[in-house]
């Protein structure tokens, strides 16, 4: 999957990655705070290495087995530690008890980092589904994590990644949240249902919550048809309905995120949506609210698992 025209590059460089985290700070009420444009950090924890490629694992002081796995998929243009810190993921490690890994992708044809969704299969791209399995798999080995608790959150191209992996590994993911993603309905065959959270702004002009169409990743389905495909797929019988409000981002109005959900899903499973409103592709995210809120949401929902 070699990525797109000029243009296209140009407008992803503007859109979906315009800051970059650079230090944690303990005073960080908003995603953009303190934060420098173009940085790459160091990993924040050690770096392992799997299929000839390194990725960075960020573990407790004090680790134990049985801890959740956090698998954290980052943009295009990204990386994996940027992306942790945009989301304020390491500040909870410690925290929440829980394995954050994040992996980078792989360089195209302009250096800028990108996960082989399997919209656009051509020689030579990466099997990003082998790799991040592997990955998993190495953590789990390696730090006794449970593999009742493996989850995946995602943004944008890292969204359309999430879903795939979900697609792929039903059987083995909990649970997904996909910020300003899409699933692929044509190739999506999920095991065993998984449970899924939804993120989109509703003013996001790269990956538009109505859905289109992409230089990088052709059609795509909307935000309200991906929700309604993974209620489909986990065997949800019940209506999609409201819920309560969130304030998720620093520069919405007080209320700025519309919760909905369907019913009638499989006990443990849930299909959620977090819609949020006159938000971009990359919100300013309110911290801690965000991470705290993601985090409560796979928590809620390990995997389940049929009776023997």
């Amino acid at each position: 999957m070699r990525l797109g025209t000029a243009r296209w590059l140009v407008v992803v460089g503007a859109l979906l990655w315009p800051h970059v985290p650079g230090a944690q700070t303990a005073d960080r009420p908003c995603a953009f705070d303190g934060i420098r444009r173009g940085q790459r950090p160091a990993c924040l924890g050690g770096e392992r290495s799997i299929l000839g490629r390194t990725y960075c694992v960020h573990v407790p002081a004090a680790p134990k087995a049985g801890l959740p796995v956090v698998l954290l998929l980052h943009g295009y243009t990204s990386n994996g530690e940027a992306q942790s810190r945009y989301f304020d993921l390491d500040t909870f490690v410690d925290k929440r008890g829980f394995i954050l890994v994040k992996p980078n992708g792989t360089p195209d044809a302009k250096g800028a980092l990108y996960w082989n969704t399997g919209r656009h299969p051509s020689a030579g791209v990466p099997d990003d589904v082998a790799y991040l399995t592997a990955v998993l798999q190495d953590v789990v080995a390696a730090f006794g994590a449970d593999t009742n608790r493996i989850f995946v959150v995602g943004h944008s191209n890292g969204a359309f990644m999430a879903n795939r992996l979900a697609c792929a590994h039903g059987d083995r993911i909990a649970a997904i949240v996909s910020l300003a993603g899409a699933v692929d309905p044509a190739s999506c065959h999920p095991a065993t249902p998984v449970s899924v959270l939804t993120v989109h702004g509703t003013s996001d002009r790269l990956i538009q919550y109505a859905g289109g169409k992409t230089g990088v990743v052709g059609a795509y389905a909307s935000a309200d048809a991906t929700l309604a495909f993974w209620a489909q797929a986990d065997g949800c019988k019940g209506e999609r309905t409201a819920g309560k409000q969130l304030q998720l981002t620093c520069d919405g109005p007080a209320a700025d995120t519309s919760v909905s959900s369907y019913s009638g899903c499989p006990a443990g499973v849930a299909v959620e949506h977090w819609k949020l409103e006159g938000v971009g592709h990359v919100p300013n995210f309110s911290l801690p609210a965000w991470p705290v809120a993601v985090l409560d949401f796979l928590w809620a929902h390990p995997k389940v698992r049929p009776p023997k």
